[in-house]
């Protein structure tokens, strides 16, 4: 517009030039009419480039002939130099949303993979804004901020998470009495050292304001490892159980072997009421009298 306004005063210019030398009565009121337009579409058009409005929460980048002078605004109606505009960098809050079905695959221990969902709010710094928006370009319907955000924070984002769940083993979230597998709590264990990557690496120029995870998924292979895992432990468990039973069996065994046999036939007779007599001859035994009783 501020181009059109200069035009439109130079033609304002030559018509009041052209008012003042003409002789025809005629073509002066032509030429005073002229004048009187292009001087107030050339003065309506300097004062509306003079004006920008920027979105709220947004800052604006003011440019001069489409390189920035380093200066920012704030939201809301903006006054620049007729020569120069204000673009727009969202400093609104963002979201990386990757939840549900959307999570990120990552490869974890043992070249095993695991699908991690994630949700990260994040804001530009408004102070960094001229200097990435002079780093960005648009890029066929995308603006610079998206560019920004699309070859920038999103690939440091999928960075930081793959190296944070390097380590990560599946296997030590199962319980190693009972072979049970509870979903792991991410949020406990991940969530700060994913912020302080985030912040190492984007911390100049974002702010991180939550993250927050869901269970993770697994591929086929790692579910079955995780399984079997746990198969195993229930089944040294049991093992150890019988071996505990087996144990208490041959206790018994050399106990009820070390006992004098007239001395157990004499407590048999008195939990039963019968006649301890039986318990005195040899190889008598309480127990086949009750039975041939019977």
């Amino acid at each position: 517009m501020f181009v059109l306004g200069i035009f439109l005063g130079a033609v304002a210019l030559f018509a009041l030039v052209a008012a003042v030398v003409g002789k025809a009565v005629k073509f002066r009121r032509s030429a005073w009419l002229t004048f009187g337009g292009s001087l107030f579409l050339a003065v309506t058009f300097v004062v509306v480039s003079c004006i920008s409005v920027v979105p709220t929460r947004n800052v604006g980048i003011v440019t001069s002939w489409n390189k920035p002078t380093g200066r920012t605004t704030g939201a809301g109606l903006q006054w620049t130099a007729p020569w120069q505009d204000i673009d727009e960098w969202d400093a609104t809050g963002q979201t990386y949303a990757h939840l549900g079905d959307s999570c990120v695959w990552v490869t974890i221990a043992a070249q095993r993979r695991a699908c991690i969902p994630v949700q990260i709010e994040w804001s530009a710094k408004a102070e960094k804004a001229p200097e990435n928006w002079a780093a960005y370009r648009e890029v066929g319907d995308k603006t610079r901020f998206e560019v920004f955000v699309e070859r920038r924070v999103n690939p440091q984002i999928n960075g930081s998470l793959t190296s944070i769940f390097a380590a990560f083993d599946p296997l030590g979230s199962v319980d190693v009495t009972s072979g049970d597998a509870p979903a792991p709590d991410l949020n406990q264990t991940y969530k700060e050292p994913l912020i302080k990557a985030l912040t190492s690496e984007l911390g100049d120029e974002i702010v991180v304001k939550s993250v927050a995870f869901e269970s993770p998924r697994y591929d086929e292979p790692t579910t079955q490892a995780i399984a079997a895992y746990g198969q195993k432990i229930l089944e040294a468990r049991n093992l150890e159980i019988d071996k505990a039973n087996a144990k208490t069996r041959a206790e018994i065994t050399r106990t009820d072997a070390s006992v004098d046999q007239v001395a157990r036939c004499l407590q048999i007779a008195e939990k039963l009421g019968k006649e301890p007599g039986l318990c005195m001859g040899n190889s008598v035994s309480l127990t086949r009298s009750v039975t041939s009783d019977k």
